[in-house]
């Protein structure tokens, strides 16, 4: 289900008590009705990469502040080699070092990397605080950012220590997009392709006909795109747990 303004999408993901919207658009990191009813809490802390940081870090942090007495900031490694323990533990060194309690809110601002470990971090935290996807990769966008699948790699393999932990909000700036290596934006186009084998041939037609629009990064074009990938992230993420449902239940 979703709801469309001039300017925003919304894919709303029902998940009982543990529901939360997709918001799609430009200009959403300035936005103020994108952070308005998050959990109250007197601290946010934003994870953040040193990548992503210089760009949009303080845009993140001047329209949260408002809302938060204190906003921290925890800078980490870019970069799939850095996804793990040593990393993780970077995020709880700055939320134990600065007395954050269980009501903080983290701010996963970057790529899938970033949001799986905030994920993981959020989850784990005095057992559990509410945390925001704030993805700036297109990848990120219509895939790691939908579903709640946080991890970390382990040596001996990937994504192998995690958990299952939603986000209170996703918030896709499509702005943060321009400034993606033509490589990452390929590998994110690459997963919206995909989506439409997996579940929509009308969706896949509407790509073929639109993939220089989208290489263009088309506003509309993109917005669209993103909100049908995230729609169909979240059919195929509860096929897979109405699956596992019943085969626990056999």
């Amino acid at each position: 289900m979703s709801e469309t303004t001039s300017s925003l999408q919304t894919v709303a993901i029902s998940l009982d008590d543990r529901s939360y919207d997709i918001q799609i658009g430009q200009g959403l990191l300035s936005s103020p009705a994108a952070w308005t009813g998050l959990p109250k809490a007197k601290t946010a802390m934003i994870v953040t990469n040193d990548t992503i940081a210089p760009l949009y870090e303080a845009a993140l942090r001047r329209f949260i502040a408002p809302h938060y007495q204190q906003v921290h900031t925890v800078v980490l490694p870019d970069g799939e080699a850095h996804k793990d323990w040593q990393t993780l533990n970077l995020i709880f060194d700055a939320l134990l070092g600065q007395g954050c309690d269980r009501k903080t809110v983290l701010f996963a601002l970057g790529g899938g990397v970033v949001g799986d470990m905030t994920g993981f971090a959020a989850a784990s935290y005095m057992r559990g605080v509410p945390f925001v996807q704030v993805p700036t990769t297109l990848l990120s966008q219509v895939d790691s950012s939908v579903g709640g699948k946080t991890a970390i790699n382990h040596p001996l393999g990937k994504n192998m220590i995690g958990a299952f932990y939603q986000p209170v909000r996703v918030v896709c700036d499509l702005n943060t997009l321009a400034t993606l290596p033509p490589r990452e934006l390929s590998a994110g186009l690459a997963e919206v392709i995909k989506y439409g084998p997996i579940a929509d041939m009308a969706f896949l037609d509407w790509i073929e006909a639109n993939i220089e629009a989208l290489m263009a990064q088309d506003p509309v074009a993109m917005a669209h795109a993103v909100k049908r990938s995230c729609e169909i992230k979240a059919w195929v993420v509860g096929q897979e747990r109405a699956r596992s449902g019943s085969a626990r239940q056999s």
